[in-house]
């Protein structure tokens, strides 16, 4: 459903005038987590892409940042978080300070209080014949979302 990558490379696309991007960085708190969903959906208005990616990269945004802010906050001073436009591909991305990257096997137990974030967007995007990656960064690691732009 998703990949480990071993690359370090920091960028999707290289920096240029047709890459459309919108970059924010975040205070490790829950409490932003509508604030940044709110900031991805304003931006989403005003690009090309198809309703059903807008709302599987609201899922992901929710998710992601959630996650990150939950497992991450002790060793992150900021959740980093990319969404990016390259012709006919979108991208998500949220990054964060820790090392450890996370792991899915599939739906969790049905009295598991967690768990079924990171399933539940995998599942989203490849329903819509997407990607999802985990990235190591230094330090840390993101969790990246591509997308077609239109569906």
């Amino acid at each position: 459903m998703y990949t480990i990558s071993e690359s370090a490379l920091s960028a999707v696309a290289p920096e240029r005038a047709d890459v459309k991007r919108a970059r924010w960085g975040f205070r490790p708190s829950l409490a932003v987590v509508p604030e940044v969903r709110g900031r991805l959906r304003a931006v989403l208005r005003d690009w090309p892409v198809a309703c059903d990616v807008v709302d599987a990269l609201l899922l992901a945004v929710s998710e992601l940042v959630a996650n990150a802010v939950t497992h991450a906050a002790p060793v992150t001073e900021l959740v980093r978080v990319e969404l990016g436009l390259d012709g006919s591909r979108v991208w998500l991305e949220v990054s964060d300070d820790h090392p450890v990257r996370p792991e899915i096997s599939g739906p969790a137990d049905l009295d598991a209080e967690g768990g079924r974030g990171l399933f539940l967007v995998g599942c989203a995007v490849a329903g819509l014949a997407g990607e999802l990656d985990v990235l190591p960064r230094l330090p840390g690691k993101a969790v990246r979302v591509r997308l077609p732009a239109a569906v």
